[in-house]
């Protein structure tokens, strides 16, 4: 079974609706339509990403370690634990610490001996296009980020 890593913008109303009814966030998560307009899928990359990010395997500094596993768990199981959300002033914040770190300066922090060391999810960091998967996921997260920073969206995210 594959764990997928998905990001979620939702308005600050959204957020304090959920805050206060956090047992209305699987059936948003899961809708029967099985569709979001502003959800994002980064597949298995969401462990390495976070891995170049914050430099641990599952914590890490605020506001790069926030980007993917970072952020307030909310609600029940998810998938694979509850979700997560950021509130707007976090979304910026990761934002912003994202503009500054280019998709080159992430890979020059690749080492697929180290990412295997740590048992970063999926173990296939000594294949070929393991970094350029991985760095096709962060500009995705990248720009995903920018965009809801700009329109003062929060996040919310989990692993499925």
């Amino acid at each position: 079974m594959s764990m997928i890593g998905n990001l979620m913008q939702i308005s600050p109303e959204m957020l304090a609706g959920f805050i206060a009814k956090p047992d209305e966030i699987e059936s948003f998560l899961y809708p029967e339509d099985d569709e979001h307009e502003n959800g994002i899928d980064i597949d298995k990359a969401w462990h390495g990403v976070h891995f170049l990010l914050s430099g641990d395997a599952w914590g890490g500094e605020a506001p790069l370690a926030d980007a993917i596993l970072g952020g307030t768990e909310i609600g029940d199981d998810a998938g694979y634990g509850p979700a997560k959300y950021l509130t707007t002033e976090e979304v910026r914040a990761v934002a912003a610490a994202l503009r500054e770190l280019s998709a080159s300066a992430l890979g020059a922090k690749y080492d697929a001996s180290d990412l295997t060391r740590n048992e970063i999810y999926p173990a296939i960091w000594d294949e070929p296009d393991s970094l350029n998967y991985l760095l096709a996921a962060y500009e995705s997260v990248r720009s995903y980020y920018e965009e809801a920073a700009a329109k003062g969206n929060a996040m919310l995210k989990s692993l499925n």
